[in-house]
C-alpha cells in the first residue's frame, strides 16, 4: 500500500494512535485536534495537536465541540508534538475557526502565564 499523502491542517480532527503514554496522558486510538498549520506539518513531518474526549469534566482547559454527533471536549492543556505518518493520522472532520481560536487562546494563556 502506498504511503498516505495527507498533510494535517490546523482545525482538522484526526484519529491517531497516542500510545505509548505515561501517567495522566490520554492514550490509545483516539481523536485529536490539529493546531499547527499544514506548512509546518509538511516541513517537519510532525503536527501539534490536542486530544479529544467524550469524558467532560468541566476543567478550565476543556473546549467543547461535537464529534460525530457526540458532545466532546478538546483538552487544550495536553498539547502533543506527534509524527502524523508514524501514528497513522486519518482526517475525520474539522472544527470551526472559532473552536480552533478558543483552543489556541487557552494554550496561549497557559504558556504565557496570563
Amino acid at each position: 500500500m502506498a504511503p498516505s499523502s495527507y498533510i494535517p491542517e490546523a482545525g482538522d480532527l484526526v484519529w491517531l494512535e497516542f500510545d505509548p503514554q505515561a501517567g495522566h496522558e490520554q492514550a490509545g486510538h483516539r481523536p485529536a485536534l490539529v493546531i499547527s498549520p499544514a506548512a509546518y506539518n509538511a516541513k517537519s513531518g510532525l503536527m501539534l495537536c490536542c486530544p479529544v474526549t467524550t469524558k467532560i469534566k468541566g476543567y478550565p482547559f476543556e473546549v467543547r465541540t461535537e464529534l460525530a454527533g457526540t458532545s466532546s471536549v478538546i483538552i487544550a492543556d495536553q498539547v502533543k508534538s506527534l509524527d502524523f505518518k508514524a501514528r497513522n493520522a486519518k482526517k475525520k472532520g474539522e472544527v470551526s475557526r472559532e473552536v480552533l481560536a478558543q483552543v489556541r487562546r487557552k494554550i496561549l494563556s497557559l504558556v504565557s502565564g496570563l
